[in-house]
């Protein structure tokens, strides 16, 4: 992995936590459906962020593979 690429896994792994945050926010203010409403918020948008993340961290990548540390 390049540089490039763990600043990448680094901003996807802090917009997940902010997805989990606004999630709870969200499912607490409707205490009776926390599950569901929970699950649509946080999905709804840890999906769209997971495709976006692979396909930045590919568009990244360096062209030459890097060698192997054993």
């Amino acid at each position: 992995m390049n540089l490039r690429q763990k600043i990448a896994v680094v901003v996807v792994d802090i917009l997940v936590l902010v997805e989990l945050c606004i999630s709870i926010y969200f499912a607490n203010l409707d205490a009776d459906n926390f599950t569901s409403v929970f699950l649509k918020a946080f999905l709804g948008m840890l999906i769209p962020t997971l495709i976006a993340a692979k396909l930045v961290i590919r568009r990244v990548r360096s062209g030459e593979p890097e060698a192997q540390q054993t």
